[in-house]
């Protein structure tokens, strides 16, 4: 007769089994990462280090597809990678878990191969803001730190169904799971926005209080210029070192993830027009964005 501990393992393995198909190995230019597939020829991954157009995934079967990347979620910083012609299967989502519900993160190691890990759910809830204006509505935090195996991999339950995107961000210990139902809204609007070119201006910032006589206008904040890249577009533009920026075409801003996330995918090759305080002096500049170099 077989032990509780016996079968208890071979039900996790066979959950592990169930979800290793749609997850895959994602290779970017820089980073090697898990991905998801979430629908037909989608994959999603965490977006850090894919700086380039196209990328490469491999399935778990061995099948090496050419992929583009298609989007970026705004909120949760998932990368999306759109792969015509790979044969995995879509992942099933699971409802969402409970603290003490038992888990696991399945990614790829570096060979491909499975890479499965023990992440029983510690913490469900939100929101966990990712910047000034962005936050994910709902996080789940696993027991378990983060490892670059898992990054991008699914969190699955006990029947292969996958909770959330496995990301590479630690809190006290723990590591951020973004659900299902929340990844693929991120990553699907991410698309629809064609998020995945990112701009550039080629500024180095910090946020600001500004002093009443600079507040013409009602911008109580911005950012500091400290950097302008030569040759960049800024420069071009005739941006200095020492101006307060508060707006981007008619938008005020004082949050340099809210100025990245207004420089996405179809503002490249556009021209912008920054609002600066130059002093107490208002002037606006028109800027054509570029597109971050890469590497």
């Amino acid at each position: 007769m077989s032990s509780i501990l016996t079968s208890l393992s071979e039900e996790l393995a066979a959950a592990v089994r169930t979800a290793a198909p749609s997850v895959v190995q994602v290779h970017g230019a820089r980073r090697v990462h898990a991905g998801v597939v979430i629908d037909t020829d989608l994959v999603v991954t965490s977006g850090r280090g894919l700086d380039g157009d196209t990328v490469s995934v491999r399935s778990g079967d061995g099948q090496v597809v050419e992929g583009t990347l298609a989007g970026r979620g705004r909120a949760t910083s998932l990368a999306v990678v759109r792969v015509p012609g790979l044969a995995a299967p879509a992942a099933t989502a699971a409802p969402e878990p409970s603290p003490g519900h038992l888990a696991q993160a399945v990614g790829r190691t570096w060979s491909g191969g499975v890479f499965a890990a023990f992440a029983p759910v510690a913490v469900v809830g939100g929101p966990l803001r990712t910047g000034r204006r962005t936050e994910i509505p709902r996080v789940i935090r696993v027991g378990l730190e983060p490892h670059g195996a898992l990054t991008g991999g699914a969190l699955v339950d006990g029947a292969g169904r996958v909770l959330g995107i496995v990301t590479g961000t630690a809190i006290r210990g723990t590591t951020v799971v973004v659900p299902t139902e929340f990844a693929r809204a991120d990553a699907r609007e991410g698309v629809a926005t064609a998020g995945a070119k990112q701009g550039y201006l080629g500024l180095g910032s910090m946020p600001v209080q500004l002093p009443a006589a600079q507040q013409a206008g009602g911008a109580a904040r911005g950012l500091l210029i400290t950097a302008v890249a030569d040759g960049g577009p800024a420069a071009a533009a005739g941006v200095l070192v020492g101006d307060v920026l508060i707006g981007l075409d008619g938008a005020a801003i004082d949050d340099a993830d809210d100025l990245v996330g207004r420089l996405r995918g179809e503002r490249v090759g556009q021209p912008v027009t920054l609002t600066l305080r130059r002093g107490a002096t208002p002037v606006d500049v028109t800027v054509t964005v570029g597109e971050r170099p890469r590497g």
